[in-house]
């Protein structure tokens, strides 16, 4: 089974801070970063290059999201605000206003039309991207405690907290429910069908639960995350299940049976986030030994020279 999982080496990107979070983009083909050298970064991860930096953060980067166009990123941190950039040419198109503490987690709707941040100010705010706006249309003030991660389907928000708790907003009917985990949460993510939520807390143990009726399937343990905000995710088949750990190490769980399929020893500081290539065999892990490392299965072939563009003003890569 191993031959099939991206447990392989295949390049290393360099940066000048720790890395906090890394994302592909909805290609496969390039990737963004983010850290505490406050700088976005577009990279090719499959040849090692990097394409262009992004500039205007004040204060480290803690989390961003690409669109479903590849067109745009939005990225959050210690400024206390959403920003919006213009993945083409570089440029900044909208720094939003609302937060009062520095904001932990971003994401798009599929349609591009909003944005959703969770903070440390105990809000969940949405942001209309189309209008000129700079203010949130909505804030969630339901949380105790700092909001540490977002995810957003066609209707409804999920939201994780360091109070213990994963709620889930129906954008449609207006209702709330609160699942309690009792443990501090760091990320919450979703199956591809939507149906099963992906729940990583400080106590070293990520639960899976059925999103409808909350009940928990499966708890899987070997990692260690006592103290910091780590990022977990599927593998794109959802059979897979990824999480850096504070040890440096990278774990992969089987979904079903809830046992560690693989461990990769891969960085000399806390593995802070994964990310896994939309359609292939492929794996991003971000530390903060200030590296990015590029994994692939024995079966990737990675992308050609020739089928990659580059990112200029009048190029965008589509999906």
């Amino acid at each position: 089974m191993n031959k099939d999982l991206p447990i392989n080496l295949k390049n290393v990107l360099k940066t000048e801070g720790k890395v906090l979070v890394v994302k592909f983009n909805h290609n496969g083909r390039y990737c963004v970063s983010g850290g505490g050298d406050k700088k976005l970064q577009l990279w090719n991860p499959h040849n090692g290059k990097l394409i262009k930096v992004y500039k205007g953060h004040g204060y480290q980067i803690n989390d961003l999201h690409i669109n479903i166009d590849n067109s745009q990123i939005a990225s959050c941190g210690g400024d206390k605000a959403p920003f919006l950039w213009d993945v083409a040419t570089g440029k900044l198109i909208r720094k939003f206003e609302g937060h009062t503490s520095r904001l932990n987690c971003i994401m798009f709707n599929k349609d591009n039309s909003v944005l959703i941040t969770g903070s440390y100010d105990k809000t969940v705010k949405i942001w209309d991207c189309k209008s000129r706006s700079y203010k949130p249309i909505q804030t969630l003030e339901e949380a105790k405690d700092s909001v540490s991660s977002v995810w957003i389907s066609e209707h409804e928000i999920l939201s994780g907290s360091v109070d213990g708790c994963v709620r889930i907003y129906d954008i449609r009917l207006g209702v709330l429910r609160t699942d309690h985990i009792d443990e501090a949460i760091t990320s919450v993510s979703l199956t591809q069908d939507g149906n099963v939520i992906l729940v990583s807390t400080l106590d070293s143990t990520i639960r899976l639960f059925d999103k409808e009726d909350g009940s928990l399937y499966h708890e899987y343990k070997g990692h260690r995350n006592n103290e910091f905000r780590l990022i977990s995710t599927f593998s794109n088949d959802d059979s897979f299940i990824i999480s850096g750990s504070e040890d440096g190490d990278v774990y992969i769980w089987d979904l079903e049976e809830a046992k560690v399929q693989h461990t990769i020893k891969s960085h000399t500081g806390m593995v802070s986030c994964v990310s896994y290539h939309p359609t292939e065999s492929c794996m991003l892990t971000a530390s903060t030994d200030k590296t990015i490392r590029v994994f692939y299965s024995s079966s990737f072939n990675s992308p050609q020279e020739s089928d990659v563009p580059v990112v200029t003003p009048l190029t965008i890569p589509k999906k």
